[in-house]
């Protein structure tokens, strides 16, 4: 599941639902023969969006505003859900089950259920095509069992050659005189230590990347940390008071949630898709050990 995602040639319409919320995408995705990654997702109702992905360069086209975003891939997308490296540690903290088949979009699907051993992650169940393992369906569940964010393709073609013409933007040539928005802006990491880390461990998340990005707009470079069991992931950012100093918050968008608290004159923002209480202690246990400059 996690592979086939990112290494077949698919075309197909989906639906995300959260909430009452209900967004349906389309979207063509192909790997040419040297290996390279290209995708074009468009929104079909609501404001227009289009987003066009070449490997990890990330296009973001908003005719409404005549806006342009080019970013750095973030965060992982239906049906490109799940790492690309799963750990063997998955099983510790979940129960891996297959239930039976089903069928979606036309094609049959294997159920796969992943019940968390604890409140400290979600439950999910995916149906994967039968013969490729295509993610068809996702659901997320809360603590509690309640659905939290659910895709499902409604009509999806599998295979075909690789066609540059397809995951161009129509809006490509219109766009040359577009704003360029602030996503844009230059952003420069640097892996290694920043000197901050948890008071205390959290059972299977463990530290996975750590390193400070230099971000236009920002006076101070900006610590990034994330903390992940191997599927749900944990993102840590830590940088210096604005001048008007944030209340301690939370909040959520579909099954992520983000909480802000202040630790030593810093904001510390720690958001993921993982209940409250992962984030909140993640965030509450961070703190300052002073092997790197603040």
């Amino acid at each position: 599941m996690a592979s086939a995602s990112r290494q077949l040639n698919y075309t197909g319409t989906f639906v995300y639902r959260h909430g009452n919320d209900i967004e349906a995408s389309r979207i063509v995705h192909f790997v040419n023969a040297a290996g390279g990654e290209f995708e074009k997702l468009e929104t079909l109702d609501g404001p227009p969006r289009e987003v066009i992905r070449t490997n990890d360069q990330v296009t973001c086209y908003l005719p409404n505003t005549k806006t342009v975003l080019i970013e750095k891939r973030r965060g992982r997308r239906f049906p490109s859900l799940l790492p690309a490296q799963l750990t063997s540690g998955i099983a510790e903290y979940y129960t891996v089950r297959q239930t039976g088949m089903d069928r979606t979009a036309t094609y049959s699907c294997r159920i796969l259920v992943l019940t968390p051993k604890d409140r400290l992650r979600y439950g999910h169940e995916f149906c994967a095509e039968a013969s490729s393992g295509l993610p068809l369906r996702a659901k997320t569940f809360n603590e509690k069992g309640d659905v939290l964010e659910s895709f499902a393709f409604t009509e999806l073609r599998l295979g075909g050659k690789f066609d540059h013409d397809k995951v161009q933007s129509r809006y490509a040539a219109e766009s040359r005189d577009w704003r360029i928005g602030r996503a844009a802006s230059p952003s420069f990491e640097s892996p290694g230590p920043t000197g901050w880390g948890l008071a205390h461990e959290l059972p299977g998340f463990r530290k996975v990347t750590e390193s400070k990005r230099s971000i236009a707009g920002r006076g101070a470079p900006v610590s990034h940390l994330v903390y992940s069991d191997g599927l749900a992931a944990v993102s840590v950012f830590i940088e210096p008071l604005p001048r008007s100093r944030p209340p301690r918050s939370l909040s959520h968008q579909g099954a992520v949630n983000i909480y802000v608290r202040l630790v030593e004159e810093h904001m510390v923002t720690a958001l993921g898709e993982a209940p409250v209480e992962t984030v909140m202690r993640i965030a509450n246990s961070l703190e300052y050990h002073g092997t790197a400059n603040k």
